[in-house]
């Protein structure tokens, strides 16, 4: 596995895109990230420490040699809260919110919770019913056309996240059928959290 490809897993991980990743680890530009991508350049130890510092649950020996594990030891092992109440329910702060249960899936670690998907809004990638598995991102991080949890002070909503213009999102269903398009200001937009993963066809 090449040094980029390490370094994105990492970035994916943690439902990030480049730019907020290089934020979120304290470079004022991604451009020395992006020279990583390029091939010009590879993972330093000085890097890789700033990494690690800011997300200790990534092994540094993993990512300057690509030997042994991604995630530190236990890190794989983290509980996702799941929550089974309806998405208006959610709001800034989830400690207040009853925890159905606690869900153990390594390859979801980096999740943040994990909630019972209601309606039929986003069938067939996401069933009524499903078990959807979300990470919080910065506003700034959104890549159109994948699929988030938007907290609004307007609504909460399950949909993929289009471009309109610098102030606004259109948010769209993937069942356009029965569902129209929603106008969201990003101004009211509280939280945005990215789809990681989905479970299908379990009974909670």
């Amino acid at each position: 596995m090449s040094d980029w490809a390490r370094l994105d897993r990492v970035v994916q991980y943690f439902g990030l895109n480049v730019n907020s990743f290089a934020r979120e680890i304290g470079l004022n530009r991604a451009e020395r990230l992006y020279q990583i991508k390029k091939g010009n350049y590879s993972i330093s130890k000085n890097l890789a420490s700033i990494i690690v510092d800011r997300f200790p649950e990534i092994t540094e020996t993993w990512l300057l040699t690509g030997e042994g594990q991604m995630l530190a030891s236990g890190a794989s092992l983290a509980k996702i809260p799941l929550y089974s109440i309806d998405l208006d329910a959610f709001g800034a702060d989830l400690t207040t919110l009853p925890v159905t249960d606690e869900l153990e899936i390594p390859i979801l670690a980096g999740s943040d919770f994990a909630f019972v998907n209601p309606g039929d809004a986003m069938i067939p990638e996401i069933a009524n019913g499903s078990v959807v598995f979300v990470k919080k991102v910065d506003k700034e991080a959104v890549v159109f056309g994948d699929i988030y949890l938007i907290l609004s002070s307007r609504m909460n909503v399950v949909r993929y996240v289009r471009g309109m213009d610098d102030k606004s999102w259109r948010l769209v269903a993937k069942n356009a059928q029965n569902f129209d398009d929603i106008i969201m200001s990003k101004a009211d937009v509280k939280a945005v959290y990215k789809v990681k993963g989905i479970l299908s066809m379990i009974s909670i």
